[in-house]
């Protein structure tokens, strides 16, 4: 990776190692997503919602630490305090499961810490960066913002180097296309939840909206649209936004080679024998 981990530096303190600790002890079964953003994570994550071994959800526990520049400690304070599904969801939780979703630039160095905690193969989303780069800029435009952003954010070439990471320390692991997962849930959810040790049932791909009751925003209310859709969703719904081509996205800035350089990586990704995709 471009930037070494905590881990490599030798700089998780005793304390933070302590509470990364204390947190397997309190939740046997550890659940971790990483996903570029627009990616349909958040919906991937909500299936876990409705297992019984699941109570606890931890939303982007590392986003104070990218867009705030918060320490690890206050991640660890995000995952020590997940939503608690049972008591704001109304979940037929009867486990002391923890599921996390995160970002790959938002986790970013701190990626060692993330799989440290993961008790099941990590799962990585991928999703058409064509796709996802236009939601994203779509979404900034609705939150007020420029449709640019540092193309860090986009999140690809970090999530390769984060797949690497765990190749390199023998770390279980799963790829999963949105694309494949909202054409063939059952399909698809089947083998997920195989291959984290869980058993599925196909009621899990639907759910009671609770945009009322459950706020996943970490920022104060910054990124509340971001998430407005599918708290208020019923279940998994198919892909509806055609492919953009290379030609609607901008050249200036480098926006198109960006995206062209993304859909290289989402391609070689694609190949990965550690690809989920429901056709078996």
């Amino acid at each position: 990776m471009s930037a070494a981990s905590d881990f490599e530096r030798g700089a998780l303190a005793r304390d933070d190692a302590r509470r990364l600790e204390a947190l397997t002890r309190r939740h046997p079964l550890r659940i971790v997503i990483l996903s570029p953003p627009r990616c349909s994570s958040t919906a991937f994550a909500r299936v876990f919602w409705e297992h019984t071994r699941v109570r606890y959800y931890a939303h982007e526990p590392f986003e104070v630490t990218y867009y705030d520049g918060a320490g690890l400690d206050a991640a660890l304070d995000k995952l020590e305090r997940p939503l608690d599904l049972g008591r704001r969801y109304d979940a037929p939780a009867r486990g002391e499961g923890l599921v996390i979703k995160e970002m790959p630039y938002q986790v970013g160095p701190r990626i060692d810490a993330l799989l440290r905690l993961a008790s099941a193969p990590i799962l990585f989303l991928l999703r058409d960066p064509r796709r996802s780069i236009a939601s994203r800029r779509r979404k900034k435009i609705v939150g007020g913002e420029s449709p640019r952003y540092p193309f860090l954010e986009s999140g690809w070439r970090l999530l390769r180097d984060q797949i690497a990471r765990c190749e390199a320390l023998g770390r279980e692991h799963a790829l999963v296309d949105a694309s494949d997962f909202r054409a063939r849930p059952r399909e698809v959810f089947s083998e997920v939840f195989a291959r984290v040790g869980l058993e599925f049932s196909p009621a899990q791909l639907r759910w009671r909206p609770c945009a009322d009751a459950v706020t996943l925003d970490n920022l104060e209310g910054r990124h509340r649209h971001l998430y407005a859709r599918v708290l208020a969703s019923d279940g998994i719904q198919p892909e509806s936004e055609r492919v953009p081509t290379l030609r609607e996205f901008p050249t200036e800035g480098g926006v198109r080679e960006h995206v062209r350089a993304c859909l290289e990586i989402y391609a070689a990704l694609r190949e990965s024998p550690a690809l989920i995709t429901g056709a078996r």
